[in-house]
């Protein structure tokens, strides 16, 4: 075999291995942006929900089933912080549900005071998400720590 071979084989293993690193940094990309597109769905479903909230005061079961299903899969997608946070806005608007549903019926009193004000704590704490909610999204939905 002449040298003439040897070198342009040589050249074209080189070739092959620069293609398969460049391919393998392309996938390796698009897997970070899928994985940020999925992040971010469930951080534009909690920011409408807590807009929506922030509007009427309320919230109806539709809006609760379409924020419940746009954040379903957030322990896959996000750390422990992300998802007990969300598990405490879940709460948080059901508790303030529950409150509305107690003092409905109640006569003016003590008792129905003290859920009117347990309510509006409630409303306060998820109005006051809409902008804290982004310093505990930030760490998963940035890229300024991807090279």
């Amino acid at each position: 075999m002449s040298p003439f071979f040897s070198i342009v084989t040589l050249f074209l293993s080189l070739a092959v291995v620069i293609i398969a690193a460049l391919q393998w940094q392309v996938a390796r990309n698009k897997l970070r942006l899928d994985l940020f597109d999925r992040r971010y769905k469930a951080y534009d479903a909690t920011r409408k929900f807590l807009a929506g909230i922030l509007r009427a005061a309320t919230f109806t079961d539709s809006q609760l089933f379409e924020f419940n299903a746009c954040t379903s899969d957030t322990e896959f997608l996000f750390g422990r912080d992300v998802v007990d946070y969300l598990a405490q806005i879940r709460k948080c608007t059901l508790d303030m549900r529950l409150h509305v549903k107690e003092y409905e019926p109640m006569p003016v009193g003590d008792e129905r005071s003290r859920h009117v004000k347990a309510q509006h704590d409630e409303l306060l704490w998820l109005t006051n998400q809409l902008t804290a909610m982004t310093q505990i999204f930030a760490p998963y939905l940035g890229f300024s720590h991807i090279h």
